[in-house]
C-alpha cells in the first residue's frame, strides 16, 4: 500500500458566490485555485486543502475541522467578520474546539491542540 500524502476537506454549497465570499473572508484571501466552474480550493496547510463545491443535495450536511494555533485569536477574528462562534469546548484536556456555521449551515470547527499526546 502506498503512503498517504495529501488530504482535502470537501464542503458542499447551494450558493457558490455566498460561500466563496464567506470562506475567502475566513482565510483572508481568495481561493488558490478555481479549476472548473463551481469549485474553489484553498491550501490551508502544506498538504491540506479545503475544496468548496456546488452540490445542493449535500449542502448543509458537511463538516470540516480546521486546526489553529490560537483559538482565542481565531474567535476574535471571526467576531471581527461578524461571525458568531458557539461555546468553546475542551475535549479530554487535549483540544479545545469552537463551531460556526457557514452560509449553508455546514459545520466549521476550529480546533487548537492543548498539549502533546
Amino acid at each position: 500500500m502506498a503512503g498517504f500524502n495529501d488530504v482535502a476537506a470537501v464542503v458542499a454549497t447551494r450558493d457558490y458566490a455566498a460561500a466563496r465570499s464567506w470562506y475567502s473572508s475566513i482565510f483572508g484571501r481568495e481561493p488558490d485555485l478555481e479549476p472548473v466552474d463551481g469549485v474553489a480550493e484553498w491550501q490551508i496547510a502544506a498538504t491540506a486543502w479545503l475544496q468548496l463545491i456546488v452540490d445542493p443535495h449535500r449542502a448543509g450536511r458537511t463538516a470540516v475541522r480546521i486546526g489553529v494555533d490560537d483559538l482565542d485569536a481565531q474567535i476574535a477574528a471571526l467576531a471581527a467578520l461578524g461571525i458568531g462562534a458557539g461555546e468553546v469546548v475542551v475535549i479530554a484536556d487535549l483540544v479545545k474546539v469552537v463551531d460556526v456555521a457557514d452560509p449553508d449551515n455546514n459545520e466549521v470547527s476550529f480546533v487548537q491542540e492543548l498539549g502533546t499526546y
